[in-house]
């Protein structure tokens, strides 16, 4: 009996920690730029973003639009952004200007280094799912990317957006766009992360 209770008091402990928001991440008066660069997927993805980050954290987040993945990139090299998802297929070709590589984890593998070494741009674990991208025959994973030396002013926010990771399947977002035709993008992408529990 005495063995069934300790188990539960620790059960219940290690639940409790889960619960807790991530320590020594807030930076104060420095808030976190999270872009989006056009259509409702887009926006979907920052608000989740920043509402994860926001709610686990407490850190400010302000959410800026582009109009393309070009924008987010001359802003992210510039220090105006700080993360934003992009799409690895986008990134090899349209940033990078590099050749075109079918195998999805090859690409990001390449993508990733590439930006790493040349960009200080690191490319987090992948969402889950591939998007259509008009005029780009080749995979195009989502993942969120950031700066590498907003990762190293925030320690564990690689750790706490990864909780994103394999969490959206192409079945999820498409489901996820159709709710914004009748709720606010910020309702939707707040019920996803309640329903995974990661707020």
């Amino acid at each position: 009996m005495m063995a069934w209770i300790k188990k539960k008091i620790v059960f219940l402990f290690l639940l409790f920690l889960t619960t807790l928001p991530v320590t020594g991440f807030a930076c104060v008066g420095k808030t976190l730029v999270v872009g989006s660069t056009g259509g409702v997927q887009q926006e979907l993805l920052a608000n989740m973003l920043a509402q994860l980050i926001t709610e686990r954290t407490g850190t400010s987040v302000k959410l800026v639009n582009h109009d393309s993945s070009q924008s987010a990139h001359q802003a992210l090299m510039k220090d105006d952004l700080d993360i934003y998802v992009e799409y690895t297929g986008v990134g090899q070709i349209e940033i990078l200007g590099g050749e075109p590589i079918n195998d999805p984890e090859l690409l990001y593998e390449a993508v990733k280094k590439r930006y790493n070494e040349e960009l200080n741009i690191v490319w987090l674990k992948p969402l889950g799912f591939e998007a259509n991208i008009v005029d780009l025959t080749l995979p195009a994973q989502a993942v969120p990317i950031a700066r590498k030396d907003t990762l190293k002013k925030f320690p564990a926010l690689a750790r706490l957006i990864n909780k994103l990771s394999g969490k959206i399947n192409a079945r999820t977002i498409a489901q996820l766009e159709e709710q914004t035709t009748s709720q606010g993008v910020k309702e939707v992408a707040r019920g996803f992360l309640k329903q995974n529990r990661l707020i």
